[in-house]
């Protein structure tokens, strides 16, 4: 049920690296989430804060998505909360604020890019 609410998020980046994902972070605020290497149907935030990379689990052992004092009906819910509210993610060593959602390219927008330079070469 997760995924395919979490596909349509252009915040959310499916098999993408912790390597990846800290590459991609440039401004305190900015943020993604991402599956888990280490664990199926885990996933993870990753934002950065004082230009530090963190990453947060959203899923609890028992599988229901929460922050430490709240429970969220979906991952989508969860990080939209945040982001509208600009409250805090509070972690054990940190708090996240969730202000630049870096966005994946959807299926679409690569589609009209390539569209947009193949008009363009016919063109000349």
């Amino acid at each position: 049920m997760q995924r395919s609410q979490l596909n349509t998020e252009l915040w959310f980046h499916a098999g993408i690296s912790r390597q990846i994902a800290e590459g991609m972070l440039k401004n305190d605020g900015d943020f993604l989430v991402r599956d888990s290497q280490g664990k199926i149907g885990q996933y993870v935030l990753t934002g950065l804060e004082v230009k530090t990379p963190k990453h947060l689990l959203l899923i609890d052992p028992e599988g229901v998505v929460r922050t430490k004092d709240r429970i969220f009906d979906s991952i989508s819910h969860l990080i939209n909360y945040h982001w509208a509210n600009a409250l805090p993610i509070i972690s054990e060593d940190s708090e996240l604020v969730l202000r630049n959602p870096v966005l994946r390219q959807s299926a679409a927008q690569q589609q009209q890019q390539q569209t947009a330079i193949a008009a363009h070469h016919h063109h000349h």
